[in-house]
């Protein structure tokens, strides 16, 4: 079967419900649904997501313990570094606070002095 004919085909929504039907089984797995029709295996998940009653499964990436480390590394010292500018915000907070309870007391010209 050429590319073009491919393009062309259109499958009933009684056939891919049918797949469905046969995956969720456990009948035929996606790999052979796509091999036996020469489907793209996007368009039968997409038939799974549509027609199947099962959840469906997301993907699970797996990584190097190494990665995950510095994740959890990287992810600690943002909260630290948030907590530092949180803490900053509240000095500057105050420091202006202090700054316009001296102008009331001494006047305008109090930043000037």
């Amino acid at each position: 079967m050429t590319v073009e004919e491919r393009r062309r085909r259109r499958f009933s929504e009684e056939f891919r419900r049918a797949q469905v039907a046969l995956y969720e089984s456990g009948q035929i797995s996606i790999a052979d649904i796509c091999r036996l029709y020469q489907v793209k295996r996007e368009n039968v998940m997409r038939w799974v997501k549509s027609y199947g009653n099962k959840p469906h499964m997301e993907k699970i990436v797996v990584s190097f313990g190494s990665e995950f480390d510095r994740l959890r590394e990287l992810e600690n010292e943002n909260k630290k570094l948030l907590g530092i500018i949180g803490k900053q915000q509240v000095e500057l907070l105050y420091q202006r606070s202090l700054i316009d309870m001296a102008k009331n007391k001494y006047g305008e010209d109090f930043e000037k002095k």
